[in-house]
């Protein structure tokens, strides 16, 4: 039998819609802080935030939208914004990191935002599973699946992990405290 994903449509067209996906996520989280890496044109931004008390986007690119009152823009690299908020108490419960898709850079997204987490919390990773080898080019997927393989690999402990397989693919983590699945424990 075929794979999931492979049963889909094959590149460029996106057989997933993950910002319907990460709304529905947002709208049962109701996150108190939400962070976005990589707003672009601000559609998965803008979507996600009307469920936040506050929404912070990050993005080297100046935004040509307006923003309503619980949103804020940081003009700048992932990198600069988390040097910004460095030994502050921020905290985020949802954060959608789709800015660098290069493995290193999403990683050290990843390893910075988990220090800003609540505990319970989500941060989703885009494009971590690409169709089939053209999508890892450095303008589509590139490697970040990598940073999907690194956290299972090395956080399991602290994250639970899965990887939607639809192109090109969508990753959820929760933060969890050590060896606890359940919350009421």
């Amino acid at each position: 039998m075929k794979s999931i994903y492979l049963r889909n449509v094959p590149p460029p067209t996106e057989t997933f819609d993950h910002i319907s996906f990460l709304e529905l996520m947002a709208k049962w989280i109701k996150p108190e802080h939400y962070l976005e890496l990589g707003v672009r044109d601000g559609k998965c931004f803008k979507r996600l935030s009307a469920f936040a008390t506050t929404a912070v986007g990050v993005d080297m690119q100046p935004i040509s939208y307006s923003l309503k009152r619980n949103m804020k823009f940081h003009l700048g690299t992932t990198d600069d914004y988390f040097a910004s908020i460095k030994g502050t108490s921020v905290k985020f419960d949802l954060v959608f990191i789709d800015a660098d898709h290069s493995y290193e850079q999403s990683l050290k997204d990843f390893m910075n935002a988990k220090e800003h987490m609540i505990e319970e919390g989500f941060i989703f990773l885009h494009d971590t599973h690409p169709y089939d080898l053209s999508m890892t080019e450095p303008e589509l997927c590139s490697d970040t699946y990598k940073t999907a393989l690194y956290i299972k690999q090395h956080l399991a402990d602290d994250f639970e992990i899965i990887t939607l397989p639809f192109n090109p693919g969508l990753t959820m983590t929760k933060k969890i405290s050590r060896n606890k699945q359940l919350a009421y424990l």
